[in-house]
């Protein structure tokens, strides 16, 4: 006669799903029984669990047809957590641990979503002060995506209370330059940075403001949004991705693997007059004398003034003579005003 544990097997076989209340039924025992003999098969491989909660908790047999099933439609993992207590690297091994739901990932789209998601709930959970942190995974035909959302500080807010800044708009840009953490001791504050560059499409929003960094465009933008208490953040990776994390990481750190170089988006600092002032210009260059190269991104810039070129360009320059700065994606009026200021350096 068949032990329990082959019966349940073969029922979960038959049936291709079953939750652990339905076997209880079926075979007359408790739960704790059900969960005993299921730890074992799942032990053993013999079924995959699916699903993060009792209710929508149910187990597979481990075998390609039935895995196919799943593959074949949208997967999804979805959790509340705790803050306090909670850990990213677990988390993470229990959406690897869903059956079928990252297998149509390719190596480096498993590495980018791993590391995106991270760094992300590890942010929500040291930094935003909240109680319960929501997260949701998803794998699409193409595209995986996930994100992660909390009711705390509010990440800009966060930054600016923190660095003592004018207003949320200056921290998210400040956010976007790297090497800014409210906890210097534990972060280095790369987590963002890095992220932002790995994924497709990269999401922040924060009270009022929406940031969206979209690199299948190489645009960044930011929205007005009605408010949202705490901070969410959306990353979408495609799941056949040519992005490695190496090339990323090579890209912006020293042959000693320092963070020594960054990107800035010049379009993020303008304040309603175009930039022509020196103040605009201090707001950009803050906090980038922690670089030694710095690539000015000009990309939807119609025009700067000579006092913001100035300021950049040969102020900032004389007094940090090994940080290399980098003007890129300019037009020819934005040319002449950068020509002009570096000419009047020398």
């Amino acid at each position: 006669m068949a032990t329990l544990k082959e019966q349940i097997l073969r029922y979960v076989s038959a049936k291709r799903r079953a939750g652990s209340s339905e076997l209880m039924e079926k075979f007359g025992v408790s739960r704790q029984a059900i969960h005993r003999h299921l730890t074992a098969l799942l032990s053993e491989r013999a079924i995959l669990k699916q699903g993060s909660s009792r209710r929508t908790t149910f187990y597979v047999v481990n075998e390609p047809s039935a895995l196919r099933k799943i593959q074949d439609k949208a997967r999804r993992f979805q959790k509340r957590l705790r803050a306090e207590g909670a850990s990213e690297d677990r988390t993470l091994s229990e959406i690897e641990a869903q059956a079928g739901l990252l297998a149509g990932l390719s190596t480096d789209a498993l590495a980018n979503a791993q590391y995106a998601f991270t760094e992300m709930l590890n942010n929500a959970i040291e930094h935003s002060g909240t109680t319960f942190i929501d997260i949701e995974l998803r794998a699409d035909g193409g595209n995986c995506s996930f994100y992660v959302r909390d009711t705390g500080v509010g990440i800009f807010a966060n930054i600016q209370k923190k660095f003592r800044l004018a207003s949320e708009m200056d921290a998210l840009a400040e956010l976007l330059k790297g090497k800014q953490t409210t906890a210097p001791k534990q972060h280095s504050g790369e987590g963002i940075f890095f992220t932002s560059k790995i994924v497709e499409r990269f999401v922040l929003e924060s009270h009022g403001k929406r940031l969206i960094v979209d690199n299948r465009i190489e645009d960044v933008f930011v929205e007005d949004m009605r408010f949202k208490k705490g901070t969410r953040v959306v990353c979408e990776i495609d799941t056949k991705t040519r992005r490695k994390l190496v090339d990323l990481f090579a890209a912006y750190t020293s042959e000693e693997f320092a963070f020594e170089k960054t990107r800035v988006t010049v379009k993020l600092f303008e304040s309603g007059e175009s930039y022509v002032s020196r103040s605009q210009a201090k707001r950009l260059l803050h906090s980038l004398e922690r670089f030694i190269e710095v690539v000015l991104d000009f990309s939807g810039v119609a025009s700067v003034g000579q006092a913001f070129c100035d300021e950049v360009f040969r102020v900032f320059q004389q007094g940090h003579p090994d940080i290399r700065i980098v003007p890129v994606n300019m037009n020819e009026n934005v040319e002449f005003m950068v020509r002009r200021a570096v000419a009047a350096k020398e």
